[in-house]
């Protein structure tokens, strides 16, 4: 409306200067001229303003709207045929032009950051598919070739088993992921009580801690603490963040995971003694794919490297926040917030809530 209401401006201007510099010299001058050669040399002066007049006209319109217009436009078509690399580079229009022009070239960049994360991923995920498939055909083909021994086979077929549960894990995780950013996994909020969801996860993982000899130990703020959230993904977080804490801790270390409350948010947090995590790498360890024992140690265990970005997509999805906290060879904490369940804000039917009653 803006742009139009521009052009009108500039018409209703030039239409009232055309109208002074034409009329006004012919009705005042015209009349007194002496001579018919000073009559005509009046009315070919008049005729030349008028045409400049016109001109000037059109160009500030052709400058101001329609050739940054065109311009946008060309941009448009290209990126809706794929040229990412496109910017509009307008330095003379009306403002909402340049605005739309700025608007153009962001989403522009979107495309263009969103084309590289999928190049990224096929190549990713091209990767770490062929790998174990790789591996797996290997063995099999040598077992099947008599190049193993027999006494050794059995070893070989473990090993593809390992890989085989990797490849199912790397997949799962990318349907979750997949599922998830495209809005077919809808949050499911609830209320329910998280300390006791994470002493249920700690027991989970008791035969990880017993096999390398770890502590974990966790510290309430409260004997209880109600949150509204969906309770099956933030299960998915916290196995997700205290199976990391496990596998990236030395032996013989101390996993703490502690509550914090502050206003109408818990903090949660998982923190490890393991090799920490550069401020570099700590920019990437959400990506997908980044495998997290480049950052922390060159640790042999293998993970699926989506396990993070699943986590920040949860706790995202839920409008909350994550952060780390850590420094190269000094641990790690992971930080993030839920919503304490307030009965004026949240509703629950009463079903869950006598179920949660029943649990405590």
């Amino acid at each position: 409306m803006k742009i139009f209401g521009n052009y009108v401006f500039r018409g209703i201007i030039f239409f009232a200067v055309f109208g002074a510099s034409v009329f006004c010299p012919l009705f005042f001058f015209m009349p007194v001229a002496a001579t018919l050669s000073d009559k005509i040399l009046l009315a070919v002066l008049v005729l030349l303003g008028a045409i400049a007049e016109i001109i000037l006209f059109v160009f500030s319109n052709y400058k101001l709207l329609i050739s940054p217009m065109k311009h946008i436009n060309e941009t448009a078509k290209k990126l809706s045929n794929g040229e990412y690399d496109v910017r509009t580079h307008i330095k003379t229009a009306d403002e909402e032009v340049k605005r739309l022009g700025k608007i153009t070239n962001r989403i522009a960049d979107e495309f263009e950051n969103l084309e590289q994360m999928r190049k990224s991923f096929v190549a990713n995920a091209s990767h770490e598919l062929r790998s174990p498939l790789t591996s797996m055909q290997g063995f099999l083909q040598a077992i099947l070739d008599g190049t193993i021994a027999a006494g050794d086979s059995e070893k070989y077929l473990r090993i593809v088993l390992s890989e085989t549960k990797r490849l199912n894990s790397l997949i799962t995780s990318m349907l979750d992921l997949s599922r998830m950013e495209s809005g077919k996994y809808p949050l499911t909020m609830s209320r329910f009580e998280i300390n006791a969801v994470i002493r249920q996860i700690v027991e989970r993982f008791e035969p990880n801690l017993l096999k390398k000899e770890l502590q974990l130990d966790v510290d309430f703020a409260r004997r209880e603490s109600y949150v509204f959230a969906d309770k099956d993904k933030i299960i998915q977080v916290l196995v997700n963040l205290i199976d990391n804490a496990v596998k990236y801790s030395p032996a013989y270390s101390r996993i703490l995971v502690t509550t914090h409350i502050h206003g109408e948010k818990i903090y949660i947090a998982v923190k490890d003694q393991g090799f920490g995590i550069s401020k570099k790498d700590q920019l990437l360890i959400w990506d997908r794919f980044y495998m997290a024992d480049k950052a922390r140690t060159p640790n042999k265990s293998k993970g699926t490297g989506l396990g993070l970005s699943i986590v920040k997509k949860i706790i995202d999805d839920h409008k909350e926040a994550i952060r780390i906290e850590s420094n190269k060879g000094a641990g790690a904490a992971f930080i993030f917030t839920l919503t304490l369940f307030n009965p004026a804000k949240h509703k629950v039917d009463v079903g869950t809530l006598r179920k949660s009653s029943a649990e405590k």
